[in-house]
């Protein structure tokens, strides 16, 4: 059998302990990594639901104003229309007063 030499021993275990430091480098760099990713897929959730919180609250009030601008169209069609007869009723008072004043004149 061949006896290894103590020159070649420590070689090989220097590049052990090598390989074992790299490792550890690699598993941290690989953690700081993951951790890192994990975080800017908060971040991006975060802004994401932040938004949709603004478009919400922005649709609600568009939704706000669109239904007070119909109301205020409805209120201004109705107020036309009491005074759309009441011009009417004015006229027709006046066509009986005009009529009455003619026939008793006849």
């Amino acid at each position: 059998m061949i006896q290894p030499d103590d020159d070649s021993l420590r070689l090989a275990l220097a590049e052990v302990r090598d390989l074992q430091r790299t490792v550890v480098v690699l598993r941290s760099e690989l953690e700081l990594s993951h951790n890192e990713r994990q975080h800017a897929v908060q971040d991006a959730l975060s802004f994401a639901h932040s938004e949709i919180s603004q478009l919400r609250d922005t649709v609600a009030a568009l939704r706000t104003s669109l239904e007070r601008l119909t109301q205020e169209k409805l209120d201004a069609l109705q107020q036309a229309n009491t005074v759309r007869h009441a011009e009417i009723a004015q006229l027709h008072d006046t066509i009986r007063a005009l009529r009455d004043t003619l026939e008793a004149r006849a």
